[in-house]
């Protein structure tokens, strides 16, 4: 990254600061890319002014990991509100991981969880997006964790966008989520069923003496993803552009955002989401917007009669 660029990150996050002390909130930000590791300097400013920020609760690094060593590590720890690595794998094995992210990176991301565990006091998570490829190793990546010795599980569904968006095939059709549900549901233990958990778009299982599972319903209009040039879309997986932080500020975007206020409406949605009676529940928009280019349209992973 270049210097100016350096200077735009950190006016978007002094224009975020203010606005969040302007409404008396606070936040937790996770930084993801691309790969947020391939330009340190960047990260590591970011980082450090939004670590001085007293709106800024906790930080958290969404990552491959691959750039990981003792000395970047070293760095990343002087930052007190940074709390969690979050590392992305495609699988609980070699196999299917490495047929997305290539040959070896499977083994190379193991080692990174290694050296974070002997290494670092940061939590260290797997990320898995759960796709028609890896969802039959779901027992396997909780045997995983436990062998690694994990701060936490995150499960999300893929949604085929940015590199993916010609993967649609491997998107879970309604049965495969369902089936996802019951196997967690036994796997964690929980008195609950699937129905139950169908607001939930991703959940988060933490290890330790807290031990929880965390389930993640959407939050359209509660959170938002900001790239670097400012563009703020509805979450990091929708990727509708609704303006533009430092052009337009934070909350006259969320205040005028049209399509924020339609879908997470049901009389404005189609098909069974349009007739929905669980208020908490408005399907994914980001998979339908993926699928169909339609935000509006039917959730076709919701299993609900």
């Amino acid at each position: 990254m270049e210097g100016s660029r350096v200077d735009i990150l950190l006016s978007i996050a002094e224009k975020i600061g203010n606005e969040l002390k302007e409404k008396g909130y606070t936040t937790c930000i996770n930084i993801t890319g691309g790969e947020p590791l391939l330009d340190k300097k960047s990260l590591t400013s970011l980082i450090s002014f939004l670590d001085q920020n007293h709106q800024v609760e906790e930080l958290m690094i969404i990552t491959n990991g691959l750039l990981l060593n003792e000395a970047y590590l070293k760095d990343l720890e002087r930052f007190s509100k940074l709390t969690t690595i979050k590392l992305s794998l495609e699988g609980a094995t070699a196999t299917t991981n490495d047929l997305i992210r290539g040959k070896g990176t499977y083994a190379a991301i193991v080692d990174k969880i290694q050296l974070l565990k002997t290494k670092s006091f940061l939590k260290t998570v797997i990320m898995f997006t759960l796709n028609k490829n890896n969802l039959s190793e779901l027992e396997l990546m909780f045997t995983l964790a436990e062998e690694l010795r994990l701060d936490g599980l995150i499960f999300e569904r893929f949604i085929p966008e940015g590199q993916g968006k010609n993967l649609k095939n491997m998107v879970l059709d309604k049965n495969d989520w369902k089936n996802f549900l019951q196997r967690l549901i036994i796997e964690c233990d929980l008195d609950t069923t699937p129905e139950d958990l169908l607001p939930y778009r991703a959940f988060w299982i933490q290890f330790g003496s807290n031990w929880d599972v965390l389930g993640s319903p959407c939050n359209l209009k509660e959170a938002l993803c900001i790239m670097p040039d400012g563009t703020l879309y509805p979450c990091r997986r929708f990727i509708y552009p609704l303006g533009n932080i430092l052009k337009d500020g934070l909350w006259s975007v969320l205040d005028r955002s049209k399509i924020l206020k339609e879908v997470t409406t049901h009389q404005h949605l189609q098909g069974k989401c349009h007739q929905c009676i669980v208020n908490d529940c408005h399907g994914c928009r980001a998979l339908c917007y993926s699928l169909y280019h339609d935000p509006y349209h039917e959730d076709p992973q919701c299993f609900r009669e």
